[in-house]
């Protein structure tokens, strides 16, 4: 029988074209993004195997895998493969700590390989090829989401090939972003008439005739099935060559196009038939010694049915192993199998790998579809594998679980903590009501109270999951009888801290003195800690900050011995919020430093990025707009809203907003107002708030007055609570609620923002930019110079600079009827401060207000640079520097003290303001600037 020759690739010229033209623009220092879609047999593997050797033509260093649906749950395997494997890999295995490589590290392993591809990427250029995307593991579709946009600038080529989505997934959103980003889309269609010739000459070494070509038409353009329709009529010897041309001897198909893989697998031994058979349980690649313990027999005995396999083109050798000629090669030889043999023989072959060293995930899949009631193997790794992925991966993880609990037998020892993890995974994925009450109704009917208690307990405290979901935890099991009076008292502080920070705060209030009472009575340290921290956030909603201070004050100073770390980062986070209120920022932004350090230290990503969002609203409250740019961007670069169900994230996304605005970029403007629209429909009540005040801010930047009012309006909640006060809040927030008020004359938004400003100022004295709201909001609404003269001198004593811009424009408006050239003067020191602090979109504003004026002379300051050297603020030219001496985002984020991400959105503006797209091209500017 002929084996499959080595052959010219046909009928792909247009598209290597495109992919080499891609790799080539490495050489300049660019990045390049393609993703190459097709149905199964239209040459993807063929292609990107053309792709390497063109990439190695050029020098650039390959790395490629192929994604494996029996490792769709293993975290990160298609790209670290593709990074660490092979005979020259792109990377070094002993570089990569194996800490960050357990799946609850995704966090900081997709930091680690960002540093060690930017290192590699820096000393040579480097290609990285996944195939089969559609079968990747969310670890790995992760990375594709994040690391080429991080990675921008460096001569590194992602080339992404997966067969057409049918529904939309993760890895769809992150090739559309992608697309959007500018990577290159090529679709592998049928091969035209000439490329069937051409690949038909190829392999027969001869030219076709007609009779030759008429059969290939069957395949209907498919590399695949012509391939094997001329392998077929070549085994079975009904082609003749005469004098360089081939001729059909018989019309008919060959049996190994028409037959099905159960009538070919039939005229093989029956050695051969059962080798392959069981072959096809062990996946798409396996080494000769699994198959012959697989099928129980010495290796010596499988080489002559091996040898059959591959002689008939159903396996070939790969990298020392041995594999499927093609995946259709091996979905057929599945399908040909009953399904109850099939379903046995995953379970042997299972038992094999797990023998070989395989890990839980790497098998279970394998064993949920083929285990029987009382497997243990399959009990026990099911278990293993779903306690694994319940953090990156928890809808998996339920499946694993339910899985296992239909195995589990009703009294089996492991049956509670299979009922705990799954519950665990459930209530994090959150994604149907159905599901929860599945996970709710198998707690009652399994656990004991207390350890339902428990595993509650657990989920009423995952801060990264919605509050509605911890509520309903805290609810179900207060309702628990005979609980101690120390759980009870823990899940009563729970449900108060999840009830303010949902935005229900009648709620909240209404079982604040039970709470108080059960935690005094139980004298347990972390229910203390957990009630203290949410009743400082109750004095903070009611503006009441100096007993805010005090109780969050207590509560960390407390904290550290109530073994509750998540919520004692929440706190040091808190006590920040609560010194920046009182102006005390230099404090606050020292908090920031050291939680993200020690979120760092501790690979804490959650508290990482909770700290890095907070640290964002605070620049941009001291006005350091470009900083507070660069960290919320790099945040929220991925966010569809989706992820927002913290407040938390919501204040960020709103801060990110208020930033789009005052530097007119429109397009993330847009962005965020869909992602609003979102958290709308998904969000919590406090959520809700933050989205409806979005929208409201968007609408008055664009002049839509009626429109914002109308968002303002809206109920946040069924009680019908007014949208502001925000949670958490800032306190200029009333500024733009009065100009709402003023544009539409809504005499109800006006004394909102009086009274809430008034109040909140006389429960708060001494702060000065919070009496400089309460005379800014005064001075709008009652039209008093004096008030906005007071805000003015206010706000200058304070650090909050757009806020002293934003009171200066206004007293400049209102003195334009009364003293043009107080107002001239005052608003050309508005359009300074503006400049000077990077808001382009509100000095384009002032400036326009100074030509009404009729001031024609060179207005007080220029239009700001926006291209080249002189357009850059301080940090993005420190940023261009380091990288230009050669240093990767993270060497550069630890030099600066910020995040890798930080750096790269400097990166993505220096790119931008220079009008280049490499690191090569900003290190030769860089040159030729400083030489100038």
């Amino acid at each position: 029988m002929p084996t499959v020759p080595a052959r010219e690739f046909q009928g792909r010229d247009a598209e290597l074209a495109l992919i080499r033209n891609e790799l080539e623009r490495l050489s300049d220092g660019t990045e390049s993004v393609v993703v190459v879609d097709g149905a199964a047999g239209m040459g993807k593997s063929r292609l990107l195997a053309e792709v390497a050797a063109i990439a190695r033509s050029l020098g650039i260093r390959v790395g490629s895998s192929a994604a494996d649906p029996s490792e769709a749950v293993v975290e990160v395997a298609a790209l670290l493969t593709a990074l660490f494997d092979g005979a020259e890999p792109l990377l070094d295995p002993g570089e990569l700590s194996t800490l960050h490589a357990q799946p609850e590290q995704r966090f900081w392993l997709l930091r680690d390989l960002q540093q060690l591809l930017e290192r590699a990427a820096l000393e040579s250029p480097l290609l990285i090829s996944i195939d089969d995307a559609h079968w990747a593991d969310s670890g790995t579709v992760a990375a594709i989401r994040t690391l080429p946009m991080r990675l921008m600038g460096l001569p590194i080529a992602w080339v992404i090939a997966l067969r057409p989505p049918r529904e939309a997934t993760p890895l769809v959103f992150a090739l559309e972003q992608l697309k959007q980003e500018g990577a290159r889309t090529i679709t592998l269609g049928p091969l035209d008439d000439d490329a069937v010739v051409q690949l038909a000459t190829d392999m027969l070494a001869a030219q076709p005739d007609q009779s030759i070509l008429k059969q290939l038409a069957e395949a209907e353009g498919s590399p695949f099935l012509v391939v094997e329709t001329l392998l077929g009529l070549q085994e079975e010897e009904r082609i003749r060559v005469v004098d360089g041309r081939a001729e059909l001897i018989d019309g008919r198909l060959p049996h190994r196009v028409h037959e099905k893989m159960r009538e070919r697998l039939g005229r093989l031994s029956d050695e051969a038939s059962d080798a392959v058979t069981v072959a096809a349980s062990l996946g798409r690649t396996f080494t000769f010694d699994q198959l012959a313990r697989t099928l129980g027999r010495p290796a010596s005995e499988l080489l002559a049915p091996v040898g059959e396999l591959l002689e008939a083109n159903l396996l070939v050798e790969r990298d020392e192993n041995l594999a499927f000629w093609h995946d259709l090669t091996r979905e057929a030889v599945r399908a040909s199998v009953p399904v109850t043999a099939r379903r046995a023989l995953d379970r042997q072959a299972a038992v094999v790998l797990l023998e070989a060293g395989a890990l839980p995930v790497e098998v279970a899949v394998q064993l949920a579809a083929s285990a029987e009631v009382g497997d243990e193997v399959a009990i026990a790794t099911l278990l293993d594998a779903a306690k694994a992925l319940v953090t990156t991966d928890p809808g998996t993880a339920a499946q694993f679980g339910q899985r296992a609990l239909e195995i589990a037998p009703a009294h089996h020892p492991q049956r509670g903590e299979i009922v705990g993890t799954t519950a665990i995974a459930l209530h994090i994925t959150g994604n149907s009501e159905q599901a929860i009450a599945f996970a709710d109704r198998a707690l009652r009917e399994t656990l004991p109270a207390l350890q339902e208690a428990e595993v509650r307990l657990s989920i009423a405290g995952m801060f990264a999951i919605s509050p509605e979901i911890r509520i309903g935890a805290g609810r179900l099991a207060l309702n628990l009888p005979d609980l101690p009076e120390t759980v009870r008292a823990r899940h009563l502080a729970c449900l108060f801290h999840n009830l303010v920070t949902a935005g229900r705060l009648d709620e909240a209030r209404a079982v604040l003195e039970e709470t108080r009472a059960t935690v005094e009575s139980a004298d347990d340290a972390r229910a203390t800690f957990t009630l203290r921290v949410a009743e400082s956030a109750l004095e903070y909603t009611d503006d009441r900050f100096g007993p805010s201070h005090e109780l969050i004050t207590a509560a960390y100073r407390d904290g550290i011995f109530a073994g509750d770390d998540q919520r004692l980062r929440l706190a040091h986070m808190w006590h920040g919020e609560l010194l920046s209120i009182a102006d005390r920022y230099e404090e606050a932004l020292a908090i920031a430093a050291d939680g993200l350090a020690a979120a760092q230290r501790d690979q804490q990503g959650w508290a990482y990025q909770m700290f890095e969002t907070w640290h964002g609203r605070m620049l941009l409250r001291t006005g350091r707009i470009s900083e507070a740019a660069a960290v919320l961007e790099g945040r929220f670069a991925l966010e569809d809203g989706t992820h927002a169900a913290a407040v938390l994230d919501a204040a960020g996304i709103v801060a990110l907003g208020r930033l789009a605005i005052h530097i007119g970029d429109t397009r993330q403007a847009r962005r965020l107002g869909d992602i609003a629209q979102v958290m709308l429909e998904e969000g919590t009540p406090a959520v809700r708030r933050h989205a409806g005040w979005l929208l409201a801010i968007f609408a008055m930047a664009k002049g839509e007055a009626e429109a914002a009012r109308r968002w303002l309006r809206a109920p946040a909640d069924p009680d019908g609570r007014a949208i502001l006060p925000r949670f958490p809040l800032d306190i200029a927030d009333e500024v733009l609620l009065a100009r709402v008020a003023l544009a539409t004359q809504d005499d109800a938004l006006a004394q909102l923002a009086l009274s809430t400003s008034r109040r909140r100022a006389e429960l708060n004295p001494g702060i000065g930019s919070i009496a400089a709201t309460a005379a800014h909001v005064r001075g709008l609404l009652e039209r008093n110079h004096a008030d906005l003269r007071e805000a003015v001198a206010l706000f200058e004593g304070t650090p909050r600079r757009l806020e002293l811009a934003a009171a200066l424009e206004d007293l400049g408006a209102e003195l334009t009827a009364t003293d043009r050239d107080a107002a001239i003067d005052v608003l050309g020191r508005t359009l300074a401060l503006y400049t000077e602090l990077g808001a382009t979109w509100d000095a384009r504003r002032v400036r326009s207000r100074l030509r009404g004026l009729g001031v024609r002379r060179r207005l007080v300051t220029a239009e700001p640079e926006t291209s080249g050297w002189a357009a850059m603020t301080t940090s993005e030219l420190t940023v261009a520097q380091l990288v230009a001496e050669g240093l990767t985002n993270r060497e550069v984020a630890e030099r600066l003290f910020v995040s890798p991400h930080t750096v790269n959105s400097h990166l993505r503006h220096v790119f931008s303001k220079l009008g280049i797209n490499s690191r090569v091209e900003l290190a030769r500017l860089a040159r030729d600037y400083e030489m100038a």
